[in-house]
């Protein structure tokens, strides 16, 4: 790649160009020599976005680990192929709520309301119908019992 490489640091954002002309994106989470082969041009990416999965390890090579991805979700590659990306606001917003979402363990979505929270808890619920007006279709109201 034409981008100057020599300047990358731990969470740069990046784009790493592959052998079967395939682009992926990811962050920097190695740089340096590494145990499985010579030179200290490496550049261990964590895949990030549509890329995720598209890796070749989950940070550890050879028994030995460099830094934490999910499966597949991580690359080494030489500095030559890597070049920074540039991200546009909205992009970055994404990139730090991923990020800040592996950190946090967090692998699936949440209940956003207490509604929500409420009626995904074991919490007993009966449905007590509701006095209408004469004509008209009752309407059924949750009422939760507390144990």
């Amino acid at each position: 790649m034409t981008d100057d490489t020599s300047n990358l640091q731990i969470n740069d954002a990046v784009h790493v160009e592959r052998g079967d002309s395939q682009q992926l994106e990811g962050i920097v989470a190695y740089l340096g020599s590494v145990q499985f082969s010579q030179g200290d041009d490496w550049v261990g990416v964590r895949l990030t976005g549509t890329s995720v999965g598209h890796g070749k390890n989950d940070g550890s090579v050879q028994g030995v680990s460099y830094f934490q991805s999910g499966p597949n979700g991580g690359v080494f590659v030489r500095r030559a192929h890597v070049s920074k990306r540039e991200l546009t606001k909205l992009e970055a917003l994404r990139l730090k709520r991923e990020l800040a979402k592996k950190s946090a363990g967090i692998t699936s979505p949440r209940p956003t309301s207490a509604a929500a929270a409420t009626t995904s808890s074991k919490t007993p619920t009966t449905k007590t119908p509701t006095q209408t007006p004469s004509g008209t279709r009752p309407t059924v109201s949750k009422a939760v019992t507390e144990s």
